[in-house]
């Protein structure tokens, strides 16, 4: 068989990126995994998943653009960590990512400074754009 016969291989179905940066003073680790169908982030400071929550952008009536979180597992009802989400993934949507998503949050202090760092470096290091 020569090389005009060779049949390609396909792409592995995941494409993923690993990277940290200083948030808040503090070694902060994304991990990013884009599948066909579904996106999941990883944000950590604590070296675990945190707490996981799941989203998904939905249309209105009127047609604007909303987006649904939800707790999956982790902390449940902390208005910083439903924030953090909130904002995370309106970034994710407003980069043009309309896959629903995971996002993981271990982060030691989610107050809106470390919140608005956070969305900064999701917009800077969009690694699927």
């Amino acid at each position: 068989m020569d090389a005009s016969d060779a049949v390609a291989e396909p792409a592995f179905p995941v494409r993923n990126r690993i990277y940290a940066r200083l948030i808040n003073g503090m070694t902060t680790n994304f991990v990013w995994n884009l599948y066909l169908d579904h996106l999941l982030l990883i944000i950590t400071q604590i070296g675990t998943v945190g707490t996981v929550v799941s989203a998904r952008k939905d249309a209105t009536f009127d047609g604007r653009t909303t987006f649904s979180t939800s707790v999956v597992v982790g902390k449940r009802d902390e208005a910083p960590l439903e924030l953090a989400a909130r904002q995370l993934v309106e970034a994710l949507g407003e980069l043009g990512h309309s896959k629903p998503v995971t996002l993981c949050l271990g982060i030691r202090d989610l107050s809106p400074a470390v919140v608005r760092e956070l969305v900064g470096a999701v917009w800077e290091d969009n690694v699927f754009s």
